[in-house]
């Protein structure tokens, strides 16, 4: 996470939503469409947010899949001058990482 990203709420994470998500190599891959809040009141749910990312025209980079669900482990970096999220992931990786719903879905809240 970066250092001029620092949440301590859940409603911190709702901030998220419309940045556009990048692989750590630059490549755009969507839109946070939707955050998915653990159960967990913070801190303790931090690190355990789920983002529903619109992957738009790069859908073939997640193999045509509407729906994709970056995890907040593999975001590096948050950059909210720029409306950026960046991640640990680099673009030949994409089809090599898990990004389908987490299978403890229905545990999550949504505002």
């Amino acid at each position: 996470m970066s250092t001029t990203w620092n949440p301590s709420t859940h409603a911190d994470y709702e901030t998220l939503k419309g940045f556009d998500v990048y692989t750590s190599d630059d490549e755009k891959l969507g839109t946070i469409a939707e955050v998915c809040h653990p159960a967990q009141e913070m801190p303790a749910a931090r690190g355990n947010h789920y983002f529903r990312v619109d992957p738009g025209t790069l859908k073939k980079l997640f193999t045509d899949a509407d729906e994709v669900f970056v995890p907040e482990r593999l975001v590096r970096l948050v950059q909210p001058e720029n409306d950026k999220v960046i991640l640990e992931v680099i673009k030949d990786r994409i089809q090599q990482t898990d990004w389908s719903r987490p299978d403890n879905f229905d545990t999550f809240s949504r505002f």
